[in-house]
């Protein structure tokens, strides 16, 4: 019988914590000035969307209130931040848990970001249909938000302008195959007029762990698919793929990676997940199992039926991890931290046939200060890295071939 690790070794585990906790300082900015962001963004994370027409939407949360501000250049200047908030709260957002911003092809703006109140960890939707002068009243995804918790949203809205939430939910109960600890339900909402709909919440999955940001992404035929971490029945956190079928219902987890990775502990280290225009899925994640440790990457092309050998990336020593992975065409780019010791650098790494060569890692960014996680975003043909320090603020970058 394999053994299940209780918790790391103790210098590992005080590495993997130093590295992989958030030590989020709220900053008490009440307006945000966007000549000086670096103070005001809170726990360096910072949201961005390209939409259908190019341009670039910006969604930064504060202490008190969430801003949206967009740029024409590719993120060289931006327009005079909007509030979507009218009313003060106590927002909550950390790299791990971030707000979401998605246009769609309507061109409305969707905004989805958490605030604590009574509640405590709950999420808000707004839109704007004017493009970004004015939101709408924030209003309640859950519609049990005042007894259940839930968090680590997600938002996708497709060609037809269906918008798609899902979130980790404590209300799971009914729904658990088995009592390991650190698992929670998977949840979603869907709606084509969020300006009138009541969102009506739907059951997923059941042992998704609690604490690792669920990956999404939209197939070619429109359709949601999901790359989560679950708490399997031996108490191993390995990944599962989730996809809607042609007839709206949700597959089976298609268990894809196979670690071994047993831990009674929260590893705060989510997947990431992209699908080509032919219809391969690109992955990347983090573990420390017995069978592999580090960040690593695989393509599918059967939703986790069968997929590529596993190819290790970055340098463990440097505790590389918190990966994103984008495909556009036949180019696929995987960004993920390093940490030396002293200063935290983003590395990438290219592949122009869909995954099957790769080149040299390559670092592009760097900071000694606290930061968030990187993020890869298109505008249909380029490729751009945005990543938050607390000394250099946010940038945006064109990652050229």
């Amino acid at each position: 019988m394999r053994n299940i690790h209780k918790k790391p070794s103790l210098p590992l585990f005080i590495a993997i914590i130093s590295f992989l906790v958030i030590n989020g300082c709220q900053t008490g900015a009440k307006n945000l000035n966007a000549d000086n962001l670096a103070g005001q963004i809170l726990n360096t994370t910072v949201s961005v969307n390209f939409a259908p027409d190019g341009r670039l939407w910006r969604l930064i949360p504060t202490d008190d209130a969430v801003f949206v501000d967009s740029s024409a250049d590719n993120g060289k200047t931006y327009s005079k931040p909007v509030r979507v908030n009218p009313v003060t709260q106590r927002i909550s957002a950390w790299p791990e848990n971030p707000p979401a911003i998605v246009v769609g092809k309507s061109g409305r703006i969707h905004v989805l970001y958490y605030a604590d109140e009574q509640q405590k960890s709950t999420s808000f939707f707004s839109y704007s249909d004017d493009n970004g002068q004015t939101f709408s009243k924030p209003v309640l995804i859950s519609d049990h938000a005042d007894t259940a918790r839930h968090y680590m949203d997600q938002m996708l809205v497709d060609k037809n302008n269906k918008v798609y939430m899902f979130w980790h939910d404590t209300r799971h109960e009914q729904h658990n195959s088995h009592t390991a600890a650190g698992s929670l339900s998977l949840y979603y909402t869907v709606t084509d007029q969020p300006n009138t709909a009541k969102f009506t919440n739907q059951f997923i999955s059941d042992a998704v762990c609690s604490c690792c940001r669920t990956a999404i992404t939209l197939s070619p035929e429109e359709k949601p698919v999901i790359l989560v971490r679950m708490v399997f029945q031996d108490g191993v956190r390995d990944h599962a793929l989730i996809n809607m079928t042609s007839d709206g219902q949700w597959s089976k987890p298609q268990r894809i990676t196979n670690d071994d990775w047993g831990i009674e502990a929260c590893p705060e280290h989510g997947p990431a997940l992209s699908i080509d225009s032919q219809g391969r899925s690109h992955l990347s994640w983090f573990t420390l199992g017995d069978k592999r440790q580090g960040i690593f990457y695989a393509h599918t092309d059967d939703y986790g039926k069968t997929s590529s050998e596993p190819m290790q990336l970055g340098d463990t020593s440097r505790l590389s991890g918190h990966s994103d992975v984008l495909a556009v065409n036949n180019r696929v780019v995987i960004a993920w931290k390093e940490f030396d010791g002293s200063e935290t650098s983003i590395v990438i790494k290219e592949s122009f046939d869909r995954g099957v060569s790769w080149s040299k890692d390559k670092k592009i960014l760097s900071s000694t200060a606290k930061s968030g996680y990187p993020e890869l975003v298109s505008n249909g043909k380029s490729i751009f890295l945005s990543w938050a320090s607390s000394d250099h603020g946010h940038r945006l970058m064109e990652i050229k071939s």
